[in-house]
């Protein structure tokens, strides 16, 4: 369901500067050097002091121990020194960038506070440095800046990087999950409780929440998409392919009537079944809307729901009975030729979507009494009044089943049998 999580940073990962090169031919100043040596060997005190100052960090106070920052500190403290003092450096050491990367990743602190609390490297170690040193040398350390800093910024490159790389990955895992998760809720009955329960934990919603489904056969997914890619961050929303087609589950905003199409699918062809209220229904809403979705033509050019469909969904679950249905009533026109069969259905096809003999003249581009000749032989070769709406209704349906039958397809957002007005109008 964009339902779901938020996704994963996407901003492109900085060039990873190289590290200061113990090989360069810029020499080490030997008072720097002294001064590494020393902070290495007082690591304990730098990293009392990195732990007092960013264990106060929003993000760090509930979710990092101190004992975790110590224990993560001292190996990034000493990589940290080595790079300054032009010093060996072991493969363990340069893997702890990524390591703290994905570590504080998986602890779920947020990237900002993550650089904030690296960068306090450069503060500590210098200030470190500048209570080593005496005033009147302090003019030579400042030459040895450059190098702290471009050791602390290669460290900070490496931890977001890796970072990165780990929420991507936790976002690829967290989407398999929700998929399974949602196809077996789909696939089900909605009466298994706990199973409900768990998809609602991982779409981040109530499970009494009011939900839209819509599904795309292949032919209209991209529209789909790219409905829900205009959607603000905060609209929960979750895609899925199921049984062959693109599933849209997205929760309704609370509000005391539910319009059964959200203004955000409007111009987007797709299926689009009732509001399904709480998760534990959106099973039952998908197949209704399956069934709709199976009724789509090319013709779609937006959403289309049940009370639109309800005619070509009926004639497709009747099967059989649907070709019995249209013998019965239409059977009567067998003897005409097809054209004058086809004048027939398309004048009562049109007066049943008007009511208006006035109204279905001016569609026809005819007389009202050419209208009305042509009604009264329909009733006088089929036994069928389209002046009765009861009657009306089961010619409209004798109708789809007639178009199922001669293999020309249903349409997919009319009550009225795809291409008859064309007809009409071409007589």
């Amino acid at each position: 369901m964009h339902m779901h999580n938020p996704p994963a940073p996407d901003s492109p990962v900085p060039a990873s500067p190289a590290p200061p090169d113990p090989d360069t031919a810029v020499p080490v100043p030997a008072e720097l050097r002294t001064l590494v040596r020393d902070c290495l060997d007082d690591l304990d005190s730098l990293v009392g002091r990195y732990v007092a100052e960013v264990s106060a960090f929003e993000g760090y106070e509930s979710t990092v121990t101190p004992d975790d920052l110590r224990d993560t500190a001292r190996p990034c403290f000493e990589l940290l020194l080595r790079l300054i003092g032009g010093l060996p450096v072991s493969e363990e050491l340069r893997g702890v960038p990524g390591r703290l990367g994905r570590r504080r990743a998986d602890q779920g602190v947020p990237l900002e506070q993550l650089l904030r609390a690296v960068r306090m490297d450069f503060r500590v170690l210098w200030t470190a440095m500048m209570e080593r040193t005496e005033p009147a040398d302090l003019p030579g350390l400042t030459c040895g800046a450059v190098r702290v800093w471009e050791a602390v910024e290669f460290h900070t490159v490496q931890v977001h990087a890796a970072y990165l790389d780990q929420i991507a990955v936790l976002a690829r895992e967290q989407e398999r999950e929700r998929t399974a998760l949602m196809g077996r809720l789909l696939s089900s009955d909605g009466r298994d409780q706990r199973l409900v329960t768990q998809a609602a934990t991982l779409l981040q919603v109530s499970a009494q929440s009011d939900f839209t489904v819509a599904i795309a056969p292949p032919e209209f997914q991209q529209g789909l998409r790219r409905a829900v890619s205009s959607l603000p961050p905060d609209q929960i929303t979750h895609l899925q392919q199921h049984n062959g087609m693109l599933v849209l589950v997205a929760r309704l905003p609370r509000a005391a009537h539910t319009p059964p199409v959200p203004a955000w699918l409007d111009g987007t062809p797709c299926a689009v079944g009732p509001v399904a209220r709480g998760l534990a229904r959106v099973p039952d809403v998908v197949r209704m809307t399956e069934a709709i979705a199976a009724t789509l033509d090319g013709e779609v050019t937006g959403p289309v729901t049940l009370s639109e469909a309800w005619m070509p969904v009926a004639v497709a679950r009747l099967g059989t009975m649907a070709q019995a249905l249209a013998d019965s009533v239409l059977s009567g026109l067998d003897p005409l030729p097809p054209y004058e069969r086809e004048r027939l259905l398309t004048a009562v096809a049109a007066y049943c979507e008007t009511g208006s003999i006035a109204e279905t003249a001016r569609v026809l581009y005819c007389h009202r009494n050419t209208v009305l000749n042509r009604l009264n032989r329909f009733t006088e070769l089929t036994g069928y009044r389209a002046t009765s709406p009861a009657e009306a209704a089961t010619v409209l349906f004798a109708l789809h089943c007639a178009r199922i039958r001669d293999g020309q397809g249903l349409s997919g957002g009319s009550g009225r049998p795809q291409g008859l007005t064309s007809a009409a109008e071409r007589s």
